[in-house]
């Protein structure tokens, strides 16, 4: 259940990175090295903007989303999707490949990983394993997105980067009767990467339904010249934890365009 501390104002607390830049030299067998880019504040057109001027361009997309939440095959739950591609004032795609069904429990949370060979991907959610061999090529980042719809409530949590912790509690969305959409960004990776962490899905009233609560995970490349307006923190050791802030975000405009989901 949401607590009245998230939910009594009907807004939200972005756990983002701190402004602390932790930059430390790569020794032989230390983890992949990766760079955290600050993007709160950051929405679905911009995104949009990213995919139709090329300085992003989608791979795949992993998804985790309330579905209807059961194992009927109806509305999905889990997927592994195609990218979401310019083709005129549009984009088209965002098409699973494969995917699953599960029951979210009300505020309990679920571990996630999703590894990417450079030519299978492998995603895992509370144990059920989805995996393709349909999307090959290199990787350079990776934006994780949020959106929390109908009185609902998602946070993702203990992400790691190949084992390398990126920070506790880093993106979550919440929603009174609007929505709320959040962004994090990966960048500088190569592949085989893993990611971890845990989704947390809760809401009050009625279950949202299909995408109103929802995760997105989107691996793909930027061009070298992609904005990184506030990036935080450069090169993470393993074993080096993130440094995380609190910051109030006002709840986003219900006008708000979505894309993908």
């Amino acid at each position: 259940m949401l607590s009245s501390k998230l939910f009594s104002s009907k807004s939200k607390f972005l756990t983002a990175l701190g402004l602390t830049t932790i930059s430390l030299l790569l020794t032989t067998n230390a983890a992949q090295a990766f760079t955290l880019v600050n993007r709160a504040g950051f929405t679905d057109a911009e995104f949009e903007d990213l995919l139709f001027n090329g300085d992003f361009t989608e791979l795949f997309v992993a998804e985790g989303r309330i579905g209807n939440n059961s194992l009927s095959s109806a509305e999905r739950e889990l997927g592994l999707n195609t990218p979401l591609i310019p083709s005129g004032s549009n984009l088209i795609g965002g098409i699973p490949v494969v995917s699953g069904q599960r029951v979210w429990g009300n505020g309990t949370p679920v571990n996630f990983s999703l590894e990417y060979t450079g030519s299978q991907v492998n995603y895992i959610v509370d144990g059920q394993l989805l995996s393709t061999t349909s999307f090959t090529g290199a990787a350079n980042s990776i934006f994780i997105r949020t959106r929390a719809a109908d009185n609902s409530f998602i946070e993702l949590s203990n992400l790691a980067f190949d084992g390398t912790a990126i920070a506790d509690n880093v993106l979550s969305s919440v929603s009174g009767t609007g929505r709320d959409i959040d962004y994090l960004q990966i960048s500088d990776i190569s592949q085989p990467f893993t990611l971890t962490g845990q989704v947390l899905m809760s809401w009050t009233d009625a279950v949202p339904r299909n995408s109103a609560l929802a995760y997105q995970i989107k691996v793909g490349s930027t061009s070298t010249s992609v904005p990184e307006p506030g990036m935080v923190g450069a090169m993470f050791l393993a074993g080096i934890a993130g440094v995380a802030y609190n910051k109030k975000k006002q709840s986003v405009n219900n006008s708000e365009k979505e894309v993908s989901l």
